[in-house]
């Protein structure tokens, strides 16, 4: 393969990476609207050849839990099945590495089986299964304050120890009920247990809302099945 180059995506790379990712899926591709603030956080990065941007992908750190999520990751039509999405997969791990990072978490949707194929090649294990779309609104109990402890702490043991979100991010981390209580203000008990727009069970909100829930239900407009894989990393095989 020619040189291949990876760095962090600077601001001239945004219309080059906006042509290639704009119609991935038939609906199109979330990268061209999130690009510019990925570049803008710092948190993105690019493989180019001959001055051409050929793969982005974005690693959002989540200090608090030693978690790095990886999302966004696109390959250049002309320039798949060279091995960019792996060489881009494995200069960011090692990247997490060097920020003290324990576990990296990605999310691939059920019907994509070479991002599987390449997950599983890396190291990564499954650790979730999601259903995610826009729920129905559900009846629920709502619990606030400190009395949502208990309940998170029993939502975390169902996951693992497994939260994720949609704000912002499409994004699972390994957490504490400490974490969570500090990312949701409330609660909700009912088919299942709606910690913010992450439900353990079926979709479980008060009001139509985008969530992620560890099983099927009542979606209003529901998007897809999606695997969450996870790799532990070595903190001693940190590359300069």
């Amino acid at each position: 393969m020619t040189e291949l180059t990876i760095r962090k995506t600077l601001p001239s790379d945004t219309g080059q990476i906006i042509e290639f990712t704009r119609n991935t899926f038939p609906w199109g591709d979330y990268v061209p609207n999130a690009i510019n603030e990925w570049i803008s956080e710092g948190t993105a990065y690019v493989a180019v050849i001959k001055n051409h941007v050929v793969g982005v992908m974005n690693m959002v750190l989540i200090r608090e839990t030693s978690t790095a999520w990886l999302e966004g990751i696109r390959v250049h039509p002309s320039y798949r099945r060279m091995g960019i999405g792996r060489a881009l997969t494995e200069y960011v791990l090692n990247e997490a590495v060097k920020n003290g990072i324990r576990h990296v978490m990605l999310m691939i949707a059920d019907w994509n089986e070479p991002s599987h194929r390449l997950a599983r090649s890396l190291g990564f294990h499954e650790v979730l299964t999601l259903f995610t779309g826009v729920a129905k609104p559900s009846p629920v109990s709502i619990v606030r304050g400190e009395a949502m402890r208990e309940v998170i702490r029993n939502a975390l043991r169902k996951t693992n120890g497994y939260y994720c979100m949609t704000r912002k991010h499409w994004l699972c981390t390994r957490a504490t009920e400490d974490f969570v209580m500090t990312i949701i203000n409330e609660v909700y008990i009912g088919r299942g247990i709606g910690l913010g727009e992450f439900s353990v069970g079926p979709p479980t909100m008060p009001a139509k809302t985008e969530v992620l829930a560890t099983e099927n239900g009542d979606f209003e407009n529901y998007y897809g099945r999606f695997i969450v894989y996870e790799k532990e990393l070595n903190q001693a095989q940190a590359k300069a």
